[in-house]
């Protein structure tokens, strides 16, 4: 069932549970993951982000997302993932995006307020949930020094904009981490204590598992995971090709959903979403 943002993430706040945010650039992706969700009776997020377009074309994506939502017997919500424009969040909403996500991070304050506001006008008008970046979560082995999210300007920012949901930086990366990260996991307290609404958690994959239970207790109800599933169908396909080197293109999809319901179903059970619905 399609839903928004603001509605799989309520219970998961007050449930105390993480739902995971998948980024999904194929219908192999997204039949795998709704498998697991399925399955595993969990709610889950469908993403696309705006630098995976040239990929995953947001007008192809957003037919396949909102149907397989429509379709399914769990609570989905179809979500756009790190827009950078007002105009890209825009036409999310127009192609049926239950959520959006405006990433102003490395803006100065003022300005991702500004623009945040008006994002979060259009799209609540047209029934969208919103989400919103505050502080600078960096790229694994590219930036190292990350900006932590501050704890004063976070109510500042929420209360101006009236986000449904907020991405934080407490020393999370994007892409595959070289070295673990070491979450500040007293500034996630401090945030949620200062703000109660959902927080969310980018750079999901490399993340240890006393980080994710400690993240997913203390406020972090959306947590986003990308290069996970890349990594798993990457190597689910050489495995097969290893020991079957002629096998066909169909043959290879299936590995592909597979993989994918896998990589899925591993989270869901970290993130502590299944038997939730």
């Amino acid at each position: 069932m399609l839903c928004t943002l603001s509605e799989i993430l309520r219970d998961a706040d007050e449930r105390h549970y993480a739902v995971g945010a998948f980024n999904c650039l194929s219908l192999e992706n997204v039949m795998g993951a709704l498998e697991a969700a399925e399955s595993l009776r969990s709610p889950i997020i469908l993403q696309v982000a705006e630098v995976q377009f040239p990929e995953a074309p947001l007008e192809l994506m957003a037919p396949i997302f909102l149907r397989a939502a429509e379709r399914s017997g769990v609570p989905v919500c179809v979500h756009l993932d790190h827009g950078k424009s007002i105009e890209t969040c825009v036409k999310a909403v127009r192609l049926g995006f239950t959520s959006v996500m405006f990433d102003g991070a490395a803006l100065p304050f003022d300005e991702n307020v500004r623009t945040t506001q008006l994002v979060t006008r259009i799209a609540k008008a047209a029934g969208v949930s919103v989400e919103a970046e505050l502080g600078r979560v960096g790229d694994s082995g590219v930036d190292t020094a990350d900006v932590f999210t501050d704890v004063d300007e976070s109510v500042r920012f929420v209360e101006a904009t009236g986000v449904d949901a907020l991405a934080i930086a407490i020393g999370n990366l994007h892409g595959h981490y070289v070295h673990t990260p070491q979450l500040n996991i007293r500034r996630l307290i401090e945030i949620h204590e200062a703000n109660r609404l959902p927080l969310v958690l980018h750079g999901g994959s490399g993340t240890s598992v006393e980080d994710f239970k400690a993240c997913i207790h203390n406020g972090i109800c959306k947590i986003n995971v990308a290069t996970a599933i890349q990594r798993g169908i990457m190597k689910a396909i050489r495995e097969r090709m290893a020991t079957d080197p002629d096998v066909g293109y169909i043959p290879l999809k299936q590995v592909m959903i597979d993989a994918s319901r896998d990589v899925v179903a591993e989270h869901i059970r970290l993130f502590e979403s299944n038997s939730r619905v």
